[in-house]
């Protein structure tokens, strides 16, 4: 490893045995090789240590940090920002691939336009075992053989637009996965943000507040492998949630937390005030939706609900 690296990758991590050197063996890889890997250890009570020791000694460009505590994941998601040196920063999950052209392809999208924040590329989904789902052309969607259930990925286009409120706009509404904050970011764009806030899917809130940033330009080719296992954050409860996020046990509301970092994220950014009015009307749409999607589907709950009951009292549903 070089004594400045032109990119830093924060790693963090808890109870990754499974997957993590599959993680590690993709990025180490790269065509691109001028990188630091600083991997952040939440106190993991399984082999992480050990296989993060054995991948610190056999390659340089690898720094472990574990902590006595579990931080939570979003201080932990945070801190390998603290702890990076280099002029771009990328967060890489322990569960996720790459392929070997992945970083080249980033680097060199950040190198042809200064204007460009994150570079990131289009979204292929992998199973627990690293088997690619089926894609369907025509749809452009993924089909999870085990379940059935068809999954979009995020658009790569997401924030290549020219008008800041635009971006955000794509941010909002469009990225539902968050994909693209595994991307490759300028580190003077991500110092302009207040990195994560103290809730699940924040990442959301980071992306907005970079797309007022610059734009985020993507390769076209599928060479981000997003995993999905049954032990992935997103199948947790909410109050396992809650613990996942935060070692703190704090009692709080998501849904308000998401509202005020979503309504202060272009405080202090360099746009006109009239574009800063737009984002808070963004927003505010933005809830008016998910509102009504959200009562639309509990009332199409409570509709086969009571479908059911009335099948099950003998009792005529026409």
């Amino acid at each position: 490893m070089s004594l400045s690296p032109r990119l830093s990758i924060g790693l963090p991590v808890y109870n990754g045995e499974r997957f993590l050197a599959q993680a590690l063996d993709a990025l180490l890889t790269q065509t691109f090789r001028d990188f630091e890997i600083i991997i952040s250890d939440n106190a993991s009570s399984d082999s992480t240590s050990q296989i993060c020791r054995a991948y610190e000694r056999r390659d340089s460009r690898i720094r472990y940090i574990r902590h006595q505590q579990n931080l939570g994941a979003v201080a932990n998601f945070n801190l390998v920002v603290e702890l990076s040196k280099a002029p771009l920063f990328k967060w890489a999950a322990h569960d996720d691939l790459h392929r070997e052209t992945y970083l080249e392809n980033c680097i060199r999208l950040l190198d042809d336009d200064p204007d460009v924040v994150l570079a990131h590329s289009n979204t292929a989904f992998i199973d627990e075992n690293g088997e690619l789902f089926p894609f369907n052309s025509e749809t452009q969607g993924y089909t999870d053989p085990k379940t059935g259930v068809r999954e979009m990925a995020d658009k790569a286009d997401i924030g290549d637009c020219a008008a800041s409120v635009e971006r955000f706009w794509q941010v909002l509404s469009q990225a539902r996965w968050g994909t693209h904050i595994f991307g490759v970011i300028r580190r003077q764009s991500l110092k302009q943000t207040r990195l994560h806030p103290n809730f699940h899917s924040s990442d959301r809130v980071v992306l907005a507040e970079l797309a007022l940033l610059g734009r985020f330009r993507a390769a076209p080719e599928r060479l981000f492998l997003k995993r999905l296992h049954p032990s992935v954050s997103w199948t947790l409860t909410q109050e396992e949630l809650k613990s996942y996020v935060s070692a703190a046990g704090e009692t709080y509301s998501r849904r308000i937390r998401q509202l005020q970092a979503h309504f202060s994220a272009a405080r202090g950014k360099p746009i006109r005030a009239s574009d800063k009015f737009v984002c808070t009307m963004m927003v505010a749409a933005h809830c008016a939706r998910v509102a009504a999607r959200l009562l639309i589907a509990e009332e199409s709950r409570k509709k086969a609900q009571k479908s059911v009951w009335r099948r099950q009292s003998g009792v005529p549903t026409a």
